[in-house]
């Protein structure tokens, strides 16, 4: 843990410190930001770190050694009274310290302090900050090697998916009855076959099914991929390290060159609104002006708007990649929640608008790294047209 570095964020964001508190394993912000063993804590700990001075471990007597492996002094209280005496000593009245809270539950991701314990700790007169955009910088900013991972599993991604649209053609063109589930199928098989974890398996939909977002195939009720069936699938993964990072993508297909005219007419709105959300966070990043995940989705909502569309919307435009699919940093969105973090130069996030009508889903979907030199860099293949497969 880089105590400098933190306490020198802290300075940055006017913070007192930045307090992690867990009990039963119920905080999982603190449990993987301090690295705590599968051994639950039965009695709360804390672990404060002051924007000057040395770190403090407060335990229960009875589990002194928890977090024997942070820096730190250790301050051990026996019962609630000695809690909470050895928190009047820590925490001066109007001290301003960071926490994993979240006003109005703006962002969820980071609201993994409960509220009860919000009110404890205001009752020693201290002022609760949100953690959420001093967390990014320790849990969404991304190293040359993770990036790196990304790219490869994008590799594998579009392999798979290169494979799966020839396993189509090629029993279209030999007149066999495959469907929705037969495909999920064929993907799990060449899934399995790469060095690739995924948390869940790709989500698609032929025809009427694309127009909703989270459609799973079954047995029972999958469509019939023929001559002409408009195909969306979101498909994402990562290497087998818990440290690598997603690559999650959304493609727009139709089997064979008869496409839709409102299939394609939508398909060039949403291929649009994805460009210009970029164009909106790379104008901001050129001028040295800050850009938050809420006013990017309001941006593209308003896009919608404008042509109508905005009634078809079912969810945000993006969100925070990382070692899981949809990682701790800010989110592209105004729509689910009002995620006002700022985008950070070194992480990634999907930008992904859709556009779901009673008859066609249209999503486009690629992840954008924010370098270092603050450019908006995509890796790995970019749909411009809808594919023919």
């Amino acid at each position: 843990m880089d105590i400098l570095k933190i306490q020198n964020l802290l300075k940055d964001f006017q913070l007192d410190g930045w307090l992690f508190t867990d009990f039963h394993g119920h905080d999982f912000i603190s449990r993987d930001f301090l690295h705590l063993s599968d051994r639950f804590c039965t009695r709360r700990l804390f672990y404060f770190i002051p924007a000057e001075g040395e770190p403090v471990k407060l335990l229960s007597a009875i589990e002194p050694l928890l977090l024997d492996h942070l820096p730190g002094k250790k301050v051990l209280y026996k019962g609630i009274a000695g809690q909470r005496a050895a928190l009047s000593e820590l925490f001066l009245p109007g001290m301003a310290i960071a926490a994993q809270y979240s006003p109005g539950g703006n962002v969820p991701t980071i609201s993994s302090m409960d509220a009860g314990l919000v009110e404890y700790l205001s009752g020693f007169g201290i002022c609760l900050k949100s953690s959420a955009d001093l967390m990014q910088h320790f849990g969404a900013v991304l190293t040359d090697r993770q990036i790196e991972s990304h790219r490869q599993a994008g590799v594998i991604i579009h392999r798979i998916l290169d494979q799966t649209f020839e396993w189509i053609r090629s029993n279209v063109n030999a007149g066999n009855y495959i469907d929705e589930y037969g495909m999920l199928q064929e993907m799990m098989r060449l899934i399995d076959k790469e060095p690739i974890y995924m948390d869940s398996p790709p989500f698609f939909g032929i025809d009427e099914h694309a127009c909703d977002p989270g459609y799973e195939p079954e047995a029972v009720g999958s469509k019939q991929i023929r001559e002409g069936s408009r195909l969306i699938i979101d498909i994402a993964g990562r290497l087998p390290d818990e440290d690598d990072i997603y690559y999650d993508i959304s493609w727009c297909m139709n089997v064979g060159p008869d496409i839709d005219t409102e299939y394609q007419r939508l398909f060039d709105i949403v291929h649009e609104a994805r460009q210009s959300a970029v164009d909106l966070i790379q104008q901001r990043l050129d001028t040295g002006m800050d850009i938050r995940g809420c006013e990017v989705d309001a941006f593209v909502q308003d896009f919608f708007r404008q042509r109508s569309l905005d009634s078809y919307i079912m969810h945000r435009t993006g969100h925070n990649i990382g070692h899981t699919c949809h990682g701790i940093g800010a989110n592209l969105d105004d729509y689910e929640t009002h995620d006002d973090r700022c985008l950070l130069p070194g992480t990634m996030f999907s930008v992904e608008p859709g556009i779901y009508t009673d008859t066609c889903g249209v999503r486009l979907e690629f992840d954008v790294h924010i370098t270092p030199d603050k450019n908006a860099v995509v890796y790995g293949p970019v749909q411009d047209e809808i594919l023919v497969i």
